[in-house]
C-alpha cells in the first residue's frame, strides 16, 4: 500500500484434504483476502505477519455429505532471500472454520515472488555498479525492458548541449534534468545527485534531493561549473557525462551511476533564443580591449572637445580607429545573424572582440559586440538593439535629457530609455564617418520601433544572467591605428558634427541679432550657441557684445563658465558677483559662486552658497552634489560623476 509501506492486502484461493478415518477424509476448497504487515529489518530478511477471513466449502470423500462455512485465521513467515525472487521460507498458522473444522500448521518450503520486492534493490558503494548504455544526444532515456527496475531508478533524463560561452551560466542555470523514480515499498532517504564532466570540471556539480517515498518519482535539474579549458574546444564534439546517485535505503549506503554522452560546441557558438546571451562576449577587461580603448584616448585627449560630451566623442575617436586598421563588415554565409535569428535553436558563430581585430572582419554580431567592448571599457554603458534579421548596438551618453535636447537639433536621432540617452550606432558602417553609423542606426532604430519590431538589450542588464567570460586569448595583441591619422579623423568628425549642429540655427541667430539691432538677448542666445560647442572664442565675443549697455545677467553667467571652463576662478568669481548684485538669488549664479569658492579651498563660503541653491534649486543642486563636501572626499565625488566638466548656461531673459 503506497501510503504504509508496511501494509499489504492478498487474496488466497486453495485446497485442503484432512484425513478423518482410516477410509474418510475431508476435501475443502476455500478463499478469502488477507491483510498484514510485511517487515524488511535488513537486507535479504523478511518476517511476514497476517489475518486472514473467508469462506470454504466441504465434502466428505467417500459420503454424500457436504456443506459450506466462513473461517478465520492468521499466522506468519520468515523469508531469507536466494536471489531477488526466490526465498527460504519457514512458517506456522491457524485457521478456524466455524461449527466444521479448525486446524494449526506448519510450513517449509521455497518462495518464489512474481514481483521482487528489492531485497537487493540497489549495490552498495563497494560493489562496482554497471554503466548504463549511453542513448542517443538529446533523447530521454528509460530503463531497459527486460531488466526490473529495483531502488532508485533513472526514469528519464534529459541533457541539453553545452556552450563553453555559457560556462559560468550552467553553475547556477539547469543544463539538463532527470526524474528519479523510488521502485522500493520503502522508503529511500539522503539521496544526492551529482554531475561532473571530468575533462572539463574539477569538481561534481551536487543537488540534494532528500526522501523518496515508495513509489514516489522526482524531477531533479543538473548544474555544472565548468573549468575555463572548456573555451580550448575549436570544433563541436561530444564527451562523456557521469551522473550518480547516492542514498540510503533499509539504513544502508546505494549508489546508482549513469554515464550519457553530451555535445559541447566550439567556443564561438551560441543560439539566439535570447539575445542577452551575446553580452556574455563583451569583453571590457579583454587586454587587447584595454590597449586598444585606452591608447586611442590617449590619442584624442588633446584635442577634444571640452563641452561636448565625453562619452560621444570616445565613440567617435574608437569608430575612426576601427575603420584607420581596416576592420570591414563579412557576412558568412552559413553563419551570419539574418539566417541564425530567423530559428532560434540554430547555432551561429560570434567572435570574440580580439579575434574580430586580428582577422579584421566580422559581420553585424561580431561587430556589435566589439563596439561594445571598447566603449565598456572605459566605463561607457552600452546596448544591443535587435530588428528583423539584424542586430546593432547603442551607448549611454554622460549628459541629461535636457542638455541633450538643448545641443542637439536633432532629437529622433536619439534613444531616450531608463532615464538615459543613448546613441544608435550601425556597426556594420565601416567606410563612412561616424555620423554616417549614427544616422543609419537611428533610421533603423526609428522605423522599426514604428513597427514594434526593435528591441533593446542594455549589456550590463545581461551581465546578471550571462557573465563576461574569462577568453584566454590567442596569439600577440594587435597593432595601434597611426595616432596623427586618428587625430586627424577624429577633429573632422568633430568640426563636421559642430557644422551640422549649428549651421542652421547658427544663420536664423545672426539674422535675429541684425533685425533686433543687437539686442543683448539675441546676442546671448547666438554666444550660448557656440559655447555649447566650445567655440569658446565666437562665444566670448557675443557675451561681450550683450554688456555694451547694461549688465546683462545671462552674459554674465555665461562669461563666469567660461573663466571657470579655463580654470581662471578669480575672474570667474567677479563676474558671476557682478551678476549676483542684480538676482542674488539666480540658481545659477548661486552655482557658479558655489563651484568658484569651492576651487578656491574657500569651503566655508562654498558651503553657503549651496545651501542656499538647494533652495532655489532642489534639482539642479542634486547635480553638483560634490559642493557640499571637502577635501579628498569632494575630489573623489566630482571625478565619479565628472560634474566639474558640466557648464549651465544662462539662458536669455
Amino acid at each position: 500500500m503506497p501510503f504504509l509501506p508496511l501494509l499489504y492486502l492478498g487474496a488466497d484461493l486453495g485446497y485442503s484434504l484432512v484425513p478423518l478415518q482410516a477410509a474418510t477424509a475431508l476435501s475443502m476448497l476455500y478463499g478469502g483476502i488477507d491483510a498484514g504487515l510485511w517487515l524488511d529489518p535488513i537486507s535479504r530478511l523478511s518476517f511476514h505477519i497476517f489475518g486472514s477471513a473467508g469462506y470454504a466449502y466441504a465434502f466428505l470423500n467417500q459420503a454424500t455429505g457436504t456443506g459450506s462455512t466462513p473461517f478465520v485465521g492468521g499466522g506468519g513467515d520468515i523469508s531469507w532471500a536466494l536471489t531477488p525472487d526466490l526465498s527460504l521460507a519457514a512458517g506456522a498458522g491457524y485457521r478456524y472454520c466455524f461449527d466444521l473444522y479448525n486446524d494449526l500448521t506448519f510450513n517449509l518450503g521455497i518462495k518464489y515472488t512474481i514481483a521482487s520486492r528489492g531485497a537487493f534493490a540497489s549495490q552498495s558503494p563497494q560493489e562496482t555498479a554497471p554503466t548504463t548504455k549511453p542513448e542517443p544526444l538529446q533523447r530521454a532515456s528509460t530503463p531497459e525492458a527486460q531488466v526490473k527496475p529495483e531502488g532508485i531508478v533513472i526514469e528519464r533524463l534529459s541533457l541539453d548541449s553545452i556552450f563553453p560561452i555559457l560556462h559560468a551560466y550552467y553553475d547556477s542555470n539547469a543544463m539538463g534534468s532527470l526524474v528519479l523514480k523510488n521502485t522500493e515499498t520503502s522508503p529511500a532517504s539522503a539521496i544526492v545527485v551529482s554531475f561532473i564532466v571530468h575533462q572539463f570540471m574539477d569538481d561534481p556539480k551536487e543537488c540534494s534531493v532528500g526522501e523518496l517515498k515508495p513509489g514516489e518519482e522526482r524531477c531533479v535539474n543538473l548544474f555544472a561549473l565548468f573549468k575555463n579549458n572548456v573555451f580550448e574546444i575549436k570544433q563541436s564534439t561530444k564527451v562523456p557525462a557521469e551522473i550518480t546517485v547516492t542514498y540510503m535505503l533499509h539504513d544502508k549506503p546505494q549508489v546508482l551511476k549513469k554515464v550519457e554522452t553530451i555535445r559541447i560546441y566550439d567556443r564561438n557558438a551560441m543560439t539566439w533564443d535570447d539575445t542577452n546571451k551575446a553580452a556574455a562576449f563583451v569583453m571590457p577587461k579583454e587586454p587587447a580591449v584595454l590597449m586598444l580603448s585606452n591608447q586611442i584616448n590617449a590619442f584624442i585627449r588633446q584635442t577634444m572637445n571640452r563641452v561636448i560630451d565625453r562619452n560621444l566623442q570616445s565613440a567617435i575617436a574608437f569608430h575612426d580607429a576601427l575603420r584607420l586598421l581596416d576592420i570591414s563588415y563579412v557576412a558568412p554565409p552559413l553563419t551570419s545573424y539574418e539566417m541564425a535569428a530567423q530559428n532560434k535553436t540554430a547555432v551561429d558563430s560570434v567572435k570574440f572582440p580580439l579575434e574580430t581585430i586580428q582577422y579584421r572582419s566580422g559581420d553585424c554580431s561580431d561587430l556589435s559586440v566589439l563596439y561594445c567592448s571598447l566603449l565598456e571599457s572605459v566605463q561607457v554603458e552600452t546596448a544591443f538593439i535587435t530588428i528583423p534579421g539584424h542586430i546593432f548596438m547603442a551607448f549611454a551618453l554622460a549628459s541629461s535629457e535636457a542638455e541633450v535636447r538643448k545641443t542637439f537639433a536633432h532629437a529622433d536621432e536619439f534613444i531616450f530609455r531608463g532615464g538615459k540617452v543613448w546613441v544608435p550606432v550601425e556597426a556594420t558602417v565601416r567606410d563612412g564617418t561616424f555620423l554616417t553609423a549614427w544616422q543609419s542606426g537611428a533610421k533603423e532604430w526609428r522605423e522599426n520601433l514604428a513597427k514594434k519590431q526593435a528591441n533593446f538589450y542594455p549589456v550590463r542588464d545581461a551581465w546578471n544572467t550571462y557573465e563576461p567570460v574569462n577568453y584566454p586569448g590567442i596569439g600577440s595583441l594587435p597593432p595601434l591605428p597611426d595616432q596623427e591619422q586618428v587625430v586627424k579623423s577624429f577633429q573632422e568628425e568633430i568640426a563636421q558634427l559642430i557644422s551640422r549642429e549649428i549651421s542652421e540655427r547658427e544663420m536664423d541667430l545672426i539674422a535675429a541679432v541684425r533685425e533686433s539691432n543687437d539686442s543683448p538677448k539675441c546676442l546671448n542666445a547666438l554666444g550660448v550657441l557656440y559655447a555649447r560647442y566650445d567655440l569658446m572664442d565666437k562665444a566670448e565675443t557675443q557675451f561681450q557684445a550683450a554688456l555694451v549697455n547694461a549688465e546683462y545677467v545671462p552674459a554674465l553667467e555665461n562669461l563666469g563658465n567660461l573663466r571657470l571652463l579655463e580654470k581662471q576662478y578669480g575672474e570667474a568669481l567677479d563676474y558671476y558677483q557682478r551678476a549676483a548684485k542684480i538676482a542674488p538669488s539666480e540658481p545659477l549664479i548661486l552655482l557658479g559662486l558655489a563651484r568658484c569658492n569651492h576651487e578656491l579651498q574657500n569651503y566655508g563660503m562654498a558651503s553657503a552658497e549651496y545651501e542656499e541653491l538647494k533652495k532655489e534649486s532642489p534639482g539642479l543642486a542634486a547635480q553638483f552634489a560634490y559642493l557640499g563636501l571637502e577635501g579628498e572626499e569632494a575630489t573623489r565625488a566630482t571625478e565619479a560623476n565628472r560634474a566639474s566638466a558640466v557648464l549651465v548656461w544662462g539662458e536669455s531673459q
